[in-house]
């Protein structure tokens, strides 16, 4: 069971998180991620903080990041998200855009002033 206000504000970081991606915000993004941050992308690389950090700002660009359903489970100071993701992205300095369709996996941590995102994981959904 998790908490009405803890799901309500999960939510809400999570949308500021989109819109941090779309605007290429890199700091906003990093105030919402934990300095021990692991993202794990569909392709299976693993990237720290930094150097995802680095990757929203010099090689990727979030034309549109959405986020389905989510489904929320709360263990103490964590909370367990998962639900779809569909983004089209594309790589800076290109016209080539790339529809994602995604399944994703976070968790979330209580830390002294409110929640940051500690783990990512993305998984492709299969073509059919």
């Amino acid at each position: 069971m998790i908490d009405e206000a803890v799901r309500q504000e999960i939510g809400r970081l999570e949308g500021l998180r989109c819109e941090a991606l779309m605007a290429g915000d890199v700091g906003t993004l990093g105030g919402l991620m934990a300095d021990d941050l692991v993202h794990i992308h569909g392709t299976g690389d693993i990237e720290d903080k930094a150097t995802y950090l680095l990757g929203v700002q010099d090689k990727y660009c979030f034309h549109r990041v959405e986020r389905g359903a989510l489904q929320m489970r709360a263990y103490g100071d964590v909370v367990v998200v998962n639900g779809p993701l569909r983004q089209t992205i594309s790589l800076r300095g290109t016209n080539q855009r790339r529809e994602v369709d995604a399944v994703v996996m976070q968790l979330w941590i209580r830390v002294e002033d409110g929640w940051r995102q500690n783990t990512c994981h993305n998984a492709f959904l299969a073509k059919p």
